[in-house]
């Protein structure tokens, strides 16, 4: 029983020793992932993917995950009843199929798999893409024979509550409801659109999704700035954010200047980091940062924000 006991304890505190700890600002730059996903088409399983976890939150629920995910045949179809997926085609092409009915049904714990999905929606996707697959949503990725497909998967805790929906929330034409997707081209074509009506503030910006969260988090955002944008700093949510066009540095870190809210005229202390097109970033809750932009230059991203995780203490 004594050493029943003893190993029980040091069970215990492996545990706690090997929870993962939540990540401060993480980049990956375009070069870095392409070199990964070199690195991951050579070890391809018998499920014809290879996968890697970029950052890990330790959430029980399998939310605050980001995967970088290869594949060179047809997924498994998959639903996830509690995590909406936010998806970064880094390379490669195919379709994904979304919706409908998930056929065999298997799993527990609100993660489920199927052998087929009947009546879903086919989207061709391609580099540069960002998706939003919304949760309890059956999925699956259709790889062409001889090709692959490559994507960033951030794993984001679905909406709980009444959805409160903004003014400026925009109507989403897709099929099924709640899913989004903004090809590499038409956020081209937004981002000449946003070059075009840049304000005193030398940003423009639109509401690419907003799912009615009260803390304003799950809202996709559209952001263009052709100078230094002012700090910000979040106390509840996750900057997920991804690079489209441009280039310049994150300033990110140290302590806020005068802070007023969400924002301060400054950054003390803060780690400067060259950022460019088919970046992916992760800026943590209750972290400043302020965008640089070079003279005569310009940066524009996507950025998605995400809840906090708050971990239980036990």
């Amino acid at each position: 029983m004594i050493v029943s006991l003893r190993l029980f304890l040091v069970g215990a505190v492996l545990a706690l020793v090997l929870q993962p700890a939540p990540p401060g600002f993480v980049m990956w730059s375009a070069s870095e992932l392409e070199q990964r996903d070199a690195a991951l088409s050579a070890r391809v399983a018998a499920d014809h993917s290879a996968r890697e976890t970029l950052a890990e939150y330790g959430n029980p629920s399998g939310a605050h995950r980001f995967r970088f995910i290869h594949r060179d045949a047809d997924g498994v179809p998959e639903q996830h009843e509690q995590i909406e997926d936010v998806v970064f085609i880094q390379s490669g092409a195919g379709t994904l199929l979304v919706g409908g009915d998930m056929v065999d049904r298997t799993g527990d714990d609100g993660e489920y798999t199927g052998t087929g999905i009947a009546s879903g929606v086919r989207y061709r996707v391609g580099p540069g893409d960002v998706i939003h697959i919304p949760a309890d949503t059956p999925h699956r990725y259709l790889v062409p024979d001889g090709g692959h497909i490559t994507y960033v998967l951030v794993r984001l805790p679905a909406l709980v509550g009444e959805p409160v929906i903004p003014a400026d929330a925009p109507d989403l034409d897709f099929d099924p409801t709640g899913f989004a997707m903004w090809t590499d081209a038409d956020l081209a074509r937004r981002d000449a659109s946003l070059a075009t009506r840049v304000g005193p503030d030398h940003s423009s910006r639109e509401t690419l999704a907003d799912y009615g969260s009260p803390t304003r988090s799950h809202r996709f955002r559209f952001i263009h700035r052709d100078a230094d944008g002012r700090p910000e700093i979040h106390d509840d949510i996750i900057d997920v954010v991804f690079i489209k066009s441009g280039e310049g540095e994150l300033l990110v870190g140290g302590e806020m200047l005068n802070r007023t809210g969400s924002l301060g005229t400054g950054i003390s202390g803060g780690t400067r980091h060259r950022v460019a097109a088919g970046d992916v970033l992760h800026i943590s809750a209750r972290t400043p940062h302020g965008y640089v932009v070079p003279d005569g230059g310009h940066i524009t991203y996507v950025l998605v924000r995400v809840p906090a995780f708050v971990r239980e203490v036990r």
